[in-house]
């Protein structure tokens, strides 16, 4: 038969009145949970003597039962055999049938010497659960025989009193397998404590000693400090809630230095009253390298004790949960003790406050916030912190400029840097369970994480500290994370994870700026631009020579070689010239002058004009276009059939000049021909058109360069958004001249009224550089990220027609980039010219305030 419910039984049976129908607890079956209510209510007395006889009139039964199920029937033979009611009290979990678990029952001495009696025979229980009973002295010794062979005794919260020294005789038995020993809340004299104490010191089986609430004062150091020295074999002691003071502090903690204690509970007791023992504390925390869990809450430890052991403790990288409410200090995120002057103690703080149990992750909620200002008595152990690796990848997080700093909120968004770019970008660090916030400060850029978790952010993030600055936020999206509590130790009481308590952040420090090195080219980020030079024009001007038909033209060798040298004299202007004219009408993405813009040059040159020297008509002038770009190999899509590429722009003014000066018997010689050609009509022209001037005179320069590398990081999440459409697998990334033009049109620059369609084209073809052979070559279409900076500051240029420097045009120009990435990079609060801006606008109404003056002095 199967009983839920118990009757607890205070006096002998006869005169307890109980309910009608009361029924008792029997053996527990597998997965089913015990239930511990009862009622008690006045019966009459004939109704509980009939219950008594029904029951023991079905023992047998119940006992024919048990061995037909295998169900341990010791405890109901002993039982039936007194006068007792015979409870078989559900007592062995039957999925660890090694365990007896007999927590909070309430029972007595004499329930407790028959289970003795009735365990005597049960030799295979090794776990022991006595919790929360009315066992004293009477019965705990007759139950402790029992215990033989036992590996957890655990008796918490009853009154044992001599019944200890049973435990201490079972202790010093070779035969000891006691590994966990539970004596919480006995009250046990002193005597009895220095007793058990020195039995437990040579005792090799013990791992777990719980001596809390036993009152043990000073009188019981000595055995406790002889405890430590001697067992090398206890990893975790609990002594809390006793009354130890400021002098058993200094001798448990001077004998602990080569102690293997892994966890050590000193909570509430009284170390902070009766001696300094700073010094200690900090030569113990420095020897031992082997205790990990330590508990010191509410112990009265002032302001002056706090500071000296947050130093001491600033050392130690071995203890990773350090308890400390309830003192003048709190532990921070970081694992630092933080002294603080008032210790001022809520009082529900000693209800709400979470004894450590071991190394183990005690799952507790701890009220969180977008922004943890400040984040108190922290313990990674207890609350499950879990290691986590925050990076940022310029491959896919997006583009990396040092410093590089990462903000967390449970660190109140404070800065954290991550190091050099070239190091690697990537920090550890312990972060609590729950959902966490974080963003990052990039070159002074704030911005996320575009590979990494985000999503959109409504709240302002105000006074966020960086390199010493407070700033707001401006970002309209973070990173997060959500993380689930872990165990961070294992049963080995080893450590799983890399990161040390109180560990000092990187700190970065800018580099020392002398004012006596002036900017120079090579400090620039205009550095890998290559400058034309005479080996680099007379390289191309050989390429051209040589894809030309000029020298089929020319038969004469002396007149050949002459044009030859007039021509590479004259080369960089005529390069210059034609790299203008053909941004004008590209075919495509090839560059190339039409036969309309073909024209024009020659019109603008004055070349149809008639001349004593002589005259060329428009239509020879056509005809010497088509026959210039006719008859040259074709399958070449760098080499257009309508257009006229640069070798061809040489050969056509050979051929203008032969038809102008040598046909009508002007000219002699082809090498004449050129040079009156040149005098008459080019040289004004194509002078107009050296791409050197603008680096030289706006771009290259210190105020530029600064300007490009403050606002660095967006101008690289620019060029590498506008670099992949025509990058095929395994090649570098560069920028085509329709990812160009694109990136116009997404910043807006459509509706700028000074903004043309020709003003990408001029920008990308005069920011490339010189490339010795065009035929044969992609390069000229694939722009470099030194060239895109040209290219981007040409662009700043053409839009703003203000008389300002180039910098601040092209700060402006950076600023209307954001609206591509206004999920990664917050909006700049102010110019990094602000200064020259404030100025600017000084001088503005200064003279608006004169016009007006002059104004009225008019109407006047």
């Amino acid at each position: 038969m199967k009983f839920r419910q118990k009757a607890q039984c205070t006096q002998s049976l006869p005169k307890i009145p109980v309910q009608k129908q009361c029924r008792y607890l029997t053996q527990k079956e597998d997965e089913e949970d015990l239930d511990f209510s009862f009622e008690i209510s006045p019966v009459n007395l004939v109704t509980t003597k009939q219950d008594f006889y029904k029951l023991h009139k079905t023992t047998e039964r119940q006992q024919e039962q048990n061995k037909m199920y295998n169900r341990n029937d010791n405890l109901m033979t002993t039982l039936s055999s007194s006068q007792l009611p015979p409870g078989s009290f559900g007592l062995f979990n039957r999925q660890k049938n090694d365990a007896l678990h007999l927590n909070h029952m309430k029972y007595g001495d004499k329930y407790m010497i028959m289970l003795a009696r009735g365990l005597q025979k049960q030799n295979d229980i090794k776990e022991f659960n006595l919790n929360d009973n009315r066992m004293t002295q009477l019965s705990s010794s007759e139950v402790i025989k029992s215990t033989r062979g036992a590996t957890s005794l655990s008796l918490s919260k009853n009154k044992i009193g001599n019944g200890c020294l049973e435990i201490g005789n079972s202790l010093v038995n070779r035969d000891c397998k006691i590994q966990l020993l539970n004596l919480e809340d006995n009250k046990l004299q002193e005597s009895l404590i220095i007793d058990i104490l020195d039995r437990i010191a040579y005792n090799r089986s013990l791992k777990i000693v719980n001596l809390s609430k036993n009152n043990i004062s000073n009188n019981c150091v000595n055995a406790l400090s002889n405890m430590l020295i001697t067992n090398e074999d206890i990893a975790e002691l609990y002594l809390h809630f006793n009354k130890l003071n400021g002098i058993a502090a200094v001798q448990i903690f001077n004998n602990m230095h080569k102690s293997n204690l892994k966890v050590l509970d000193l909570s509430q007791n009284s170390l902070g009253i009766g001696y300094d023992w700073s010094q200690s504390f900090n030569k113990m925390v420095q020897l031992n390298k082997e205790l990990i869990h330590f508990d010191l809450s509410f112990n009265k430890i002032d302001y002056q004790i706090t500071c000296q052991i947050a130093e001491g403790l600033k050392k130690n990288k071995s203890i990773l949960g350090f308890h400390y409410t309830g003192n003048c200090g709190y532990v921070d995120p970081k694992g630092f003790l933080i002294p603080i002057q008032k210790g001022i103690v809520e009082q529900t703080q000693h209800q709400i406050a979470q004894r450590i149990q071991g190394c183990q992750y005690i799952k507790q909620k701890r009220l969180r916030s977008y922004r943890d200002s400040n984040i108190k008595d922290c313990c990674w152990i207890c609350e499950g912190w879990r290691q986590i690796e925050f990076q940022w990848n310029p491959q896919t997080s997006g583009p990396a400029n040092d410093p590089m700093f990462l903000h967390l909120s449970y660190l109140n968004y404070d800065d954290l840097y991550m190091g050099k770019v070239e190091s690697g970008l990537r920090v550890q660090r312990m972060v609590p369970p729950g959902l966490s916030y974080y963003f990052f400060t990039n070159d002074n850029m704030q911005c996320v994480a575009k590979d990494q978790l985000h999503k959109r952010w409504p709240l302002p993030l105000n006074k966020v500290k960086v390199q010493d600055k407070e700033i707001d936020v401006k970002l309209h999206q973070l990173n997060y994370m959500n993380v689930l509590g872990t165990q961070i130790i294992d049963k080995y009481y080893m450590p799983i994870i890399n990161v040390q308590p109180r560990q000092e952040d990187l700190l970065y420090i800018p580099e020392r700026v002398d004012n006596r090195i002036l900017w120079t080219f090579p400090i620039s980020l205009f550095k890998d631009w290559k400058r034309d030079n005479e080996e680099l024009i007379e390289k191309c001007f050989i390429s051209d020579w040589n894809q030309s038909r000029i020298t089929k033209l020319i038969k004469d060798d002396n007149d050949r070689n002459a044009c030859y040298n007039f021509l590479l004299s004259n080369y960089q202007q005529i390069k210059d010239t034609y790299k203008h004219y053909a941004c004008l009408s590209p075919i495509g993405d090839i560059w190339a002058i039409s036969s309309l813009i073909n024209l024009q040059l020659l019109s603008a040159v004055r070349m149809t004009e008639p001349s004593e020297k002589g005259i060329i008509k428009q239509q020879d002038m056509e005809l010497k276009y088509l026959a210039t770009i006719s008859g040259t190999e074709k399958g070449n899509y760098r080499k257009p059939e309508r257009g006229m590429v640069r070798f061809q722009f040489l050969e056509m003014f050979v051929r203008i000049a032969e038809d102008k000066y040598i046909k009508n018997g002007i000219a002699k010689s082809f090498e004449e021909a050129l040079q009156w050609m040149w005098n008459d009509h080019l040289k004004e022209e194509f002078n107009k058109y050296n791409t050197q001037i603008f680096r030289d005179t706006k771009f290259w320069n210190e105020q530029c360069d600064l300007c490009m590398k403050h606002y660095k990081t967006i101008l690289d999440s620019i060029y590498i958004r506008y670099s992949v459409k025509k990058v095929k697998p395994g090649q570098k990334p560069f920028m085509s001249l329709q990812e160009l033009q694109e990136m116009c049109a997404h910043i807006g620059l459509n509706q700028i009224e000074t903004f043309g369609p020709n003003i990408p084209l001029f920008a990308f073809n005069k920011a490339m550089m010189t490339q010795i052979d065009e035929l044969n070559s992609d390069r000229i279409f694939q722009m470099s990220f030194v060239e895109f900076l040209e290219a981007f500051a040409r662009i700043a240029e053409d839009i703003d027609i203000r008389q300002i420097g180039l910098h601040l045009k092209i700060e402006q120009l950076i600023w209307k980039c954001y609206v591509l990435f206004s999920d990664l990079y917050a909006l700049p609060i102010q110019s990094y010219f602000q200064e020259e801006w404030d100025q600017i606008n000084k001088q503005q109404n200064n003279n608006n305030k004169q016009i007006i003056d002059d104004d009225i002095d008019d109407f006047n």
